[in-house]
């Protein structure tokens, strides 16, 4: 398929339409009258930046696309938490409502007009990822993303394709690689629930059906948990699949290779630099660079030239250590993950070199935590069978944790705060960043708040959070001198608090059915938090290794206007 620029308006040709596919395809013409919608909506609204969080690729694209044709300019959230949201509402000039109002019956005569975009023009400003401090925003021009989604369409290009995204579009790599690639392409394109590997299975069939080769984008965090009894032969077998993020291990890229029958391409770059660099790790372990960028290697460091830069003609020295080869590089880690403890410099990657030569450690994440002690925190994967579920068993591993280091390190390197995890929590990209390393430490600054070590989408409807009970939990105070439990009360209020995180304010308070409780919660104790949401509230159960501790149904108000999440 022919590859238009942005700035032509790809989305206005009228051959973006594909009769074969379900409604969750954004593939017909229907697109433009979405935007239309949203032209009328933002006829009367203030001109500049405008907030946009919208889950779903069609409402996402007819929003987006408004903004672009209007002059405005799209600001992507990292995420579509309530604190992200109501900080960055702040800052911008309007916040897009979930969807325009009303359809309204409109002729040809009332549609806007427009015109050709401008390429020096911001087309959005993003998050980064924020994983060494406080998420930044960086503005995209539309002649850097048409740079780019060019250098994609030489390499990868579409035809006959069906775009198939489990990633989300909010960030760079989701943006480009499922969203605006597709577009510029004519090319049907989904996401939503596809981040599932049953949906995705289905998504791979609808394609194959409707006569098109899929093209699947991924991130490691997906890729390393497809499971082998799904009917992944079913379809036809994906042209490629895509990962971005984080580094994608070996033996996970073997395994997407084996069960989707299709190369697994890894993206390298960054949300500053855009894409650098591209490779098949199951044919050749180092890096190629994408067309257009010049690569520069001094003292282990990495520099490049891009047209995908902010300024394309200056060098841009990426903070990543790397070693030349003769077709390309291999990457070594991060040169930036020095920080000062107590005046002494520490590397946080030889610690996590030294944590990961303990046979039961798989993995691990050192992190600077800014805390006003200055010390570090460790969040440490564990097999299942050596993972702590009590108090004891949890400081006993600590100990032999930190005296394996003490070997090695001198005090003040030592991590004094301690997360273990089956996987590391990732956000939508792969990554652990800043956000999420506040959810794992927040109870060091909250009495009030469990230990979060994670949570997983089981379906649209249901969520399973693992958390622990931190011991000097405020609410022990008093429930009882001699045998401290968890009151009743405060297990039925997480459940509450963790449900509008997760799925968005559910309403007002009602009452409690069908409550039970079978099992004291003591302090120390791992426990998983499953919540499923209902028509008319939330349901919950509290278990750890020892059984069921509670199980009940919330019934709430739904807000006005409906519910949300």
């Amino acid at each position: 398929m022919t590859f238009i620029s942005l700035t032509q308006l790809p989305w206005r040709n009228l051959s973006f339409r594909h009769e074969c596919l379900p409604n969750h395809w954004v593939c017909s013409a229907s697109l433009a009258l979405h935007i239309d919608e949203w032209h009328l909506w933002l006829a009367d609204k203030p001109a500049g930046r405008w907030l946009l969080c919208q889950q779903q690729p069609l409402a996402f694209c007819a929003a987006l696309i408004a903004l672009w044709e209007s002059g405005r300019v799209a600001v992507l959230p990292a995420d579509d938490r309530p604190g992200t949201l109501s900080r960055l509402a702040s800052e911008v000039d309007g916040t897009l409502p979930d969807a325009p109002g009303p359809r309204l019956a409109k002729s040809a005569e009332t549609r806007p007009r427009v015109v050709p975009l401008d390429p020096s023009a911001t087309a959005v400003v993003l998050s980064t990822s924020g994983s060494t401090g406080n998420p930044v925003q960086l503005a995209k021009r539309f002649d850097q993303l048409d740079a780019e989604l060019s250098a994609h369409a030489q390499l990868w290009p579409l035809t006959d394709s069906g775009v198939i995204s489990q990633v989300s579009h909010q960030h760079i790599y989701g943006l480009l690689t499922g969203i605006l690639h597709p577009l510029c392409t004519s090319t049907p394109f989904c996401g939503g629930e596809s981040r599932y590997p049953e949906t995705l299975v289905t998504r791979l069939q609808e394609a194959s059906a409707a006569g098109l080769h899929p093209v699947v984008v991924s991130s490691p965090a997906q890729l390393s948990r497809l499971p082998e009894h799904l009917a992944w032969h079913a379809a036809t077998p994906p042209a490629r699949v895509f990962s971005s993020g984080a580094p994608l291990s070996q033996a996970h890229a073997q395994l997407a290779e084996r069960l989707l029958q299709a190369p697994v391409i890894e993206i390298y770059g960054s949300t500053e630099t855009g894409g650098i660099a591209q490779r098949r790790q199951t044919s050749h372990s180092a890096w190629q660079p994408l067309p257009g960028v010049a690569l520069a290697f001094q003292d282990g460091g990495l520099s490049l030239r891009s047209p995908f830069l902010e300024m394309p003609q200056q060098w841009w020295h990426q903070p990543d250590l790397v070693a030349p080869v003769d077709d390309g590089f291999m990457l070594l880690g991060r040169a930036d993950r020095l920080v000062k403890i107590g005046g002494r410099r520490v590397s946080l990657d030889h610690v996590e070199c030294l944590l990961t030569a303990l046979e039961e450690v798989s993995e691990a994440r050192c992190v600077d935590l800014d805390r006003t002690d200055g010390r570090l925190g460790a969040v440490v994967v564990l097999e299942h069978a050596f993972i702590p579920h009590q108090r004891d068993a949890r400081q006993c591993l600590i100990q032999r944790l930190r005296a394996h280091l003490f070997d090695h390190l001198e005090p003040v390197a030592v991590p004094r705060y301690w997360r273990f995890v089956e996987t590391v929590p990732s956000n939508t990209q792969g990554k652990l960043d800043r956000t999420l390393i506040n959810r794992l430490f927040a109870d060091l600054d909250d009495p009030k708040e469990p230990r979060w070590l994670g949570e997983h989408l089981l379906d649209a409807n249901s969520c399973l959070l693992t958390l622990e009970v931190p011991e000097r939990l405020a609410f022990l105070e008093g429930h009882f001198d001699e045998y401290p439990i968890v009151p009743g009360v405060v297990m039925v209020q997480w459940a509450i608090h963790y449900a509008h995180d997760i799925f968005g304010h559910r309403g007002l308070f009602l009452g409690i059915e069908r409550l039970k409780f079978t099992r004291a919660l003591l302090p120390g104790t791992r426990f998983t938090l499953q919540l499923t949401r209902r028509e008319d509230g939330i349901a919950f159960s509290i278990d750890s290794q020892e059984g069921r501790h509670c199980a009940g149904q919330v019934r709430l108000q739904a807000p006005k206007g409906g519910q949300h999440g």
